[in-house]
């Protein structure tokens, strides 16, 4: 009781680090939420170094590749000081909004997260990626991150708003998937990478999150044929990919014979293991709905 208490605690206090500043960049056009990513992708790449340490070539690479971090996200993170003291300059950043880099950067990022779901159902270790892993963490988990950060900025307030379309069935799934899995779980997903996760809690997740984001769209008031098509299809695809995410780093932890990514969130492991799904979900589903739109 007490373990389910305090990962209850940290998980709440997790999401409300996320969906604070979110809510403050909706009502006030502005882009905090940037902060949050670039501490996610510090803590990542700080993780992802660890656990190279673990492997069998002990290779870190963790100083250049945290200046690396930086040096990416300092653009978005001057735009978004700009939103308090207007009078900074920041002339790089019209090098994002003047160049097609965004799609460039997308198209890059769908091809290694292909490369990545196919390493999942490798019988194969997947350690190998640790002879590089400076090279390994600008795809993951810095380029996702980066994505998601450059087209979170790009967008106004009211379309930042379809970040929450993107998040809200992440966490949905993740909880329908855990109650069906321990009610009806009987036939494992993929048991050489995660014997816990059954058939049975992902095809319960992937619809139930669904049906609660069609619920949650009825009530909002913008119910209609056209909306509920994509909201379902967004809120599938969502489900599907958070379950690639997570596989894939239960394969990279597998690989190394460990159990957590890190040690910072009591019961939840690291921070790799709370954003793997939202690497995978969030870069992808946001940018083609901002591109969309």
């Amino acid at each position: 009781m007490k373990d389910v208490l305090i990962r209850s605690v940290f998980g709440a206090l997790f999401l409300m680090v996320v969906f604070t500043p979110f809510v403050y960049d909706v009502r006030h056009n502005a882009n905090l939420l940037n902060v949050v990513f670039y501490v996610f992708t510090m803590l990542g790449t700080h993780e992802l170094a660890e656990m190279s340490k673990k492997s069998s070539f002990k290779y870190s690479m963790k100083l250049p590749a945290l200046l690396l971090v930086t040096v990416l996200f300092m653009p978005l993170l001057i735009q978004t000081a700009k939103g308090f003291y207007p009078l900074l300059f920041n002339p790089v950043w019209q090098y994002f909004v003047e160049t097609p880099i965004l799609f460039i950067l997308w198209g890059i990022l769908i091809i290694s997260l292909l490369v990545m779901s196919y390493w999942i159902f490798k019988k194969e270790k997947i350690d190998f990626v640790f002879k590089s892993p400076f090279v390994f963490n600008l795809f993951y988990p810095v380029l996702p991150m980066w994505v998601l950060a450059i087209a979170y900025t790009l967008t106004n307030n009211l379309d930042k708003q379809m970040l929450l379309i993107v998040l809200l069935p992440i966490y949905l799934n993740d909880t329908l998937a855990y109650v069906f899995g321990r009610l009806f779980g009987k036939n494992p997903l993929i048991p050489s990478v995660s014997p816990k996760k059954t058939r049975e809690g992902f095809i319960g997740g992937l619809i139930g999150a669904a049906l609660v984001m069609l619920a949650i769209l009825y009530f909002v008031g913008s119910f209609n044929t056209m909306n509920a098509l994509a909201i379902a299809g967004v809120s599938v695809l969502a489900s599907i990919l958070a379950t690639l995410g997570d596989l894939f780093e239960s394969k990279l932890k597998r690989s190394i014979n460990i159990k957590d990514s890190g040690n910072i969130l009591p019961r939840h492991g690291g921070i790799l293991d709370r954003i793997d799904a939202m690497l995978f979900v969030a870069p992808v589903l946001y940018v083609l709905l901002a591109l969309i739109s």
